[in-house]
């Protein structure tokens, strides 16, 4: 009796996990769907002595771009700059292989593995979430990407 619980009870254990794991990839699917498409930088916001504050955007800084596209059930990233005196040279980089996940997507860019923390705020705005030094202190900073239309 004891056997035939124990072999059932493993049974639940193997279909509960299966479910979950179908549920997962679902979510990513849908994610990946999402962030689908063109997105424009809008805003660098950061925390300094408890109070979130607004970093001034240079011009060209307004023209960064990333393009997410859906290509044999796999995602990739392309990242777009603008420089220069009149922000007229676009550079960009090569389509980047991105798994999406949870809350983070990662992807390898040259030699670097990079994981992004992303929230999503509403259909057309998401934003990146990470830590850079500011005036000698690690400091929280969000970027905010805009749906292009």
């Amino acid at each position: 009796m004891k056997k035939i619980l124990s072999v059932l009870f493993l049974c639940l254990v193997i279909i509960s996990c299966r479910s979950q794991k179908i549920t997962g990839q679902q979510n990513d699917e849908s994610r990946a769907k999402y962030f689908s498409g063109t997105w424009t930088f809008i805003q660098k916001t950061y925390k300094e002595d408890g109070k979130t504050k607004v970093f001034d955007l240079h011009e060209c800084m307004k023209q960064y771009e990333l393009i997410f596209k859906n290509s044999n059930e796999r995602s990739i990233l392309t990242k777009i700059f603008a420089t220069g005196k009149d922000c007229k040279i676009k550079s960009r980089t090569d389509d980047l292989l991105v798994t999406i996940s949870g809350g983070s997507f990662s992807y390898r860019e040259d030699d670097l593995k990079k994981a992004e923390q992303y929230k999503i705020y509403s259909q057309n705005k998401f934003s990146i979430i990470y830590s850079d030094i500011i005036n000698g202190k690690v400091t929280e900073i969000e970027d905010f990407y805009q749906r292009k239309k």
